[in-house]
């Protein structure tokens, strides 16, 4: 049975609670757990969203490289992003114009600091 916090989470959303009075470690335990809930639910969005809250790098890391195993590199960025890894985010850009996504390869190459790619991407495709 999961915390009542991590309940209401998953019942209502990110939104639906305020743990901004707990410290890092806490909050960063709450959202871990929701996260991993939703991961395994299928709700790979919404779990990136809240281990991104809980500036869970670690978590965001591993289930990018389940993402990229499975061939899902929309998902994969998402993860990695946060991550500020240059070398994967590179890596996870490219794939994402490989499948036509060039906002999220955009954003990819702009959280590797790869300027040169963020101005290829908007000069190319218009985003």
């Amino acid at each position: 049975m999961p915390n009542p916090i991590v309940e209401k989470i998953l019942k209502e959303g990110i939104s639906s609670v305020n743990i901004s009075m707990f410290d890092r470690e806490t909050k960063k335990r709450f959202l871990g757990e929701t996260g991993e809930i939703l991961y395994k639910q299928g709700k790979s969005v919404e779990a990136i969203e809240v281990l991104t809250k809980a500036e869970d790098i670690e978590k965001l890391k591993k289930y990018g490289e389940l993402f990229l195993s499975e061939f899902k590199p929309e998902l994969a960025a998402l993860c990695f992003i946060p991550s500020k890894d240059k070398e994967i985010l590179n890596k996870v850009a490219s794939l994402c114009i490989n499948i036509k996504n060039y906002k999220l390869a955009k954003e990819a190459y702009k959280a590797a600091d790869n300027k040169e790619m963020v101005f290829f991407v908007e000069e190319n495709f218009k985003v």
